[in-house]
């Protein structure tokens, strides 16, 4: 098992302001700030982590305030990741605050075996959709997901914005913090799915948006490639 590690930039943490706005809702997922506004420059706070510390079966992802960090909650259990002068800190509380995130509530999964055929995200992608339709899932719709299992490889970063670039984009944002290459772990990913709102909490060339948190390891963050492993499982909302 091995992770590569690379530090692109390490910028220290600044106080950002805890503005709230109203989220929205599409078939019970909600969404606070959008990455549109990101890359405008917007990166103010749009919901603290705190109004839903009390909510149970939470499934969470997103980005802190002034892009100091990643959001990741699984089943009311925060795993959000910073970058520190020591390298990584993982803080499993709500004290936090997100400038974009997507939740849902999640009571029961139903599990499906992923064949061993399904590699990368193209093939998974397809694949996702597929198995939602056939599990009663409205895809014209928006819906959480889950992968769990062995992965062969994950691309992985968490973003560690500096308050005076003004260059906002994809690659900046994912070359700005700390960046890697997680290989042969454990793993648990969350992602949600929609066609619909590219630019809002997907980005304009994807469907979905994923997150991940490795279960032996002292590392969660937003994923950018896959390359599944096998026996991996895929996880749907009960209908």
């Amino acid at each position: 098992m091995r992770i590569l590690l690379a530090i692109i930039a390490v910028s220290s943490l600044a106080l950002q302001s805890c503005k709230q706005e109203t989220t929205d809702t599409v078939e019970g997922i909600k969404y606070a700030g959008a990455l549109k506004d990101i890359m405008s420059g917007k990166l103010d706070s749009n919901i603290a982590l705190n109004e839903l510390k009390e909510v149970p079966n939470l499934y969470a992802l997103g980005a802190m305030a002034g892009l100091k960090g990643e959001i990741q909650i699984f089943n009311s259990q925060p795993y959000n990741s910073r970058v520190t002068p020591e390298f990584l800190e993982l803080d499993k509380d709500f004290d936090a605050n997100a400038t974009l995130l997507v939740y849902a509530q999640v009571p029961e999964w139903q599990e499906f075996s992923i064949p061993k055929a399904i590699l990368t995200l193209k093939q998974f992608d397809d694949y996702l959709e597929y198995t939602a339709v056939q599990a009663g899932i409205d895809t014209n719709q928006p819906f959480s997901f889950m992968i769990e299992g062995y992965v062969r490889k994950i691309d992985w970063h968490i973003v560690d914005w500096d308050e005076n670039n003004t260059n906002h984009s994809r690659e900046s944002h994912m070359k700005s913090g700390l960046n890697g290459v997680l290989v042969e772990e454990d793993v648990e990913i969350l992602g949600f799915y929609s066609k619909d709102h590219k630019g809002i909490y997907t980005h304009h060339d994807a469907n979905w948006h994923m997150h991940f948190n490795a279960k032996d390891r002292n590392l969660a963050g937003h994923l950018d490639d896959l390359l599944l492993g096998e026996y991996m499982t895929l996880k749907l909302p009960k209908q």
